[in-house]
């Protein structure tokens, strides 16, 4: 859950300490690129933050092993019903291979960081603000990193006031 809401990868959202927590931020210095990272705390996660206040230091449930959270998350998966098949194609030799796998073999740690950057790009947070945290330096990449469908874009066009009726408007006849 702590990656679902801060948009972290594995390696650093494992090693968040005490002194990286404000009162409503994460500042970390994230171990693939070196840069620093300021992440408002989800109230969502400031909720289980509270769970664990004077039980961690840090106020984050346990570290575990990578590998363990991954068998755990595809545990839970399964558990609650991600059995919808998903193809899955990739290139190799110069021809393309197709294999098909339930939903819930194909969770890590790395979906809780998509999930982040998807569900904060359809609840209209912008682009650059997400950018900011994932570290995604162009739009183009950022964009090709989140999953957006087309009838999910078009549903996220529809709450823009752009698309709302609004009475003050008159129609050409």
């Amino acid at each position: 859950m702590v990656g679902c809401w801060t948009g972290l990868r594995f390696s650093d959202f494992s090693r968040i300490e005490a002194e990286n927590i404000q009162t409503n931020t994460i500042t970390i210095k994230t171990q693939k690129t070196g840069k620093l990272v300021i992440i408002p705390i989800h109230w969502t996660l400031k909720m289980i933050m509270s769970k664990y206040k004077r039980k961690t230091a840090n106020s984050l449930p346990p570290s575990i092993s990578q590998q363990k959270l991954n068998t755990y998350i595809k545990e839970v998966g399964e558990k609650v019903g991600l059995k919808e098949m998903v193809m899955i194609s990739k290139i190799k030799g110069g021809k393309r291979i197709d294999n098909s796998f339930p939903k819930y073999k194909l969770i890590t740690t790395h979906t809780a960081r998509r999930s982040f950057a998807t569900n904060a790009f359809k609840n209209g947070i912008p682009s650059i603000a997400i950018m900011k945290i994932t570290g995604h330096t162009t739009e183009k990449a950022f964009l090709k990193y989140i999953k957006i469908s087309e009838k999910e874009n078009a549903e996220m066009l529809l709450q823009h006031d752009f698309f709302k009726q609004r009475p003050q408007l008159k129609i050409a006849k």
